[in-house]
């Protein structure tokens, strides 16, 4: 048996969504980054493909189908999700200590992670003394972002929790008039 790890927001991958239990199988041949259900054999390898945050999933798969492997990540035509993996138990599989995950490179270089209690991502700091960091509302909206050199970000957000503007320390500001949801104009 073939297992491995999938990242997932909301149980959602690239609108698909997984069910646990559930088969899951695709008529073609997988191709890597291109088509596919991908999966990570070491679950700390996620990491280098999703972020944590409020909606974060982890699910433990079975590969039941065609498989290919290429560094980091495989990808297969026919999957089975076994179950989502507990946030206190995937934050021992990725090292995360209070809330603080590090991840160290091969050449000295390391990054630092910090999340709230709702799985956002609070500070980011890497050993080049470069940091970001993130503020959210209550709604786990992405609110503000600053930078170790003096960069920021403004997010604002309708009732709906739909985002309707930004605006950036470099005078560029974005404002959405219309939100599509489902192909639908709202």
């Amino acid at each position: 048996m073939k297992t491995g790890f999938k990242a997932t927001y909301d149980f959602i991958c690239l609108n698909h969504k997984f069910e646990i239990g559930k088969t899951y199988e695709l008529p073609r041949t997988p191709v890597m980054c291109k088509y596919g259900f991908h999966y990570c054999k070491n679950p700390i390898n996620v990491l280098n493909h999703y972020s944590i945050q409020h909606n974060f999933k982890l699910l433990e798969i079975e590969d039941l189908g065609e498989c290919i492997h290429s560094c980091d990540k495989s990808v297969t035509n026919k999957l089975r999700v076994i179950r989502e993996i507990p946030k206190e138990e995937y934050y021992q599989l990725f090292g995360i200590v209070n809330n603080e995950l590090t991840i160290k490179r091969s050449y000295s270089f390391h990054m630092k992670h910090k999340y709230d209690q709702n799985n956002n991502l609070i500070l980011y700091k890497n050993s080049n003394d470069y940091s970001v960091k993130y503020d959210y509302d209550q709604n786990n909206n992405l609110i503000f972002i600053e930078d170790s050199n003096g960069w920021w970000e403004k997010r604002k957000y309708d009732q709906n929790n739909n985002l309707i503007f930004i605006e950036d320390s470099n005078g560029c500001l974005i404002q959405y008039d219309e939100i599509i949801q489902n192909d639908h104009k709202v």
